[in-house]
């Protein structure tokens, strides 16, 4: 198979010693690997004819990849080999770490899975986004301190927030229903910021957007939030809000920062709508 592997040559030289592992395994399967700069990749242009394309990285990656296709049509059934720092999609999708599981899961012949493309402002978003402490926690990320530990620099950003705790209230429109709340999370998948599970009944291949809304944020409120993730319950707090919808709104009086996939999408107002397109993942 002509797979087209879609990196950032700049990243990390732990994180391409696996890559370069993943093509030495890939080529001694005897697949054709071609090599492209995720920054700039187009299909249409660089791998018409490649029978897949692997992304290697995170989420924001794929982002980057995804949102730089004119016609996703042209687009191959994706993979996503996971070498980013939380790696939701990979996660939700199955795909391993190791380079020779990757390589028997994406040979494995099972059909394309069709994810919906959600919008964000016109971006898309693949695996998650949300408004509130959340976001403001992203936008204080050091992304020289995240290159250096990983997931552990959410932790130092959102230990910079606790003194001057962030809370603003937000409009949210869904599908013309309109309520408050101070916290926001459009969920594609089961699972948020690693393991933990904010929404069970989220998939990436759901036709709807899936909402949970905090009405409101404090300290002790993201706690619950994150004994919910922590413990798997299937019990949301009775106050917090589950919603589906096929378009979405959301802005406040002041300027609040969005995240998207685990990197900063800018501040509100945000729109998010379903795109008539999708993804391919294999």
């Amino acid at each position: 198979m002509r797979i087209a592997l879609a990196y950032n040559a700049d990243m990390a030289p732990r994180r391409l010693a696996r890559i370069a592992a993943l093509v030495r395994v890939l080529e001694a399967r005897g697949h054709v690997v071609s090599h492209h700069d995720s920054l700039i990749f187009v299909a249409a242009r660089d791998c018409p004819e490649a029978g897949l394309l692997c992304i290697a990285g995170g989420d924001g990656s794929a982002r980057l990849v995804i949102g730089n296709q004119g016609d996703l049509a042209a687009l191959p059934p994706v993979a996503i080999f996971p070498v980013g720092t939380i790696n939701l999609l990979a996660r939700e999708l199955g795909y391993p770490a190791n380079p020779l599981q990757f390589a028997l899961r994406i040979e494995a012949g099972r059909p394309p899975l069709h994810s919906p493309l959600v919008r964000l402002n016109g971006a898309p978003v693949l695996a998650c986004a949300s408004v509130g402490i959340d976001a403001h926690t992203v936008a204080a990320l050091s992304e020289d301190l995240k290159a250096r530990i990983g997931r552990l620099a959410y932790v130092a950003a959102l230990g910079s927030l606790l003194w001057r705790w962030p809370r603003t209230p937000l409009r949210i429109v869904a599908d013309g229903q309109a309520f408050s709340a101070e916290a926001a999370f459009v969920l594609r998948g089961r699972f948020y910021a690693g393991p933990w599970m904010l929404d069970p009944a989220a998939h990436i291949a759901h036709p709807r957007l899936r909402l949970l809304a905090l009405p409101r944020c404090r300290r002790r409120d993201l706690i619950a939030l994150g004994f919910y993730a922590a413990t798997g319950s299937h019990r949301a707090h009775p106050s917090w809000r589950v919603v589906e919808c096929d378009a979405l709104e959301i802005t406040s009086a002041g300027p609040v920062p969005v995240q998207a996939d685990g990197d900063a999408a800018g501040h509100l107002p945000a729109r998010m709508t379903l795109d008539r397109a999708s993804v391919r993942y294999v």
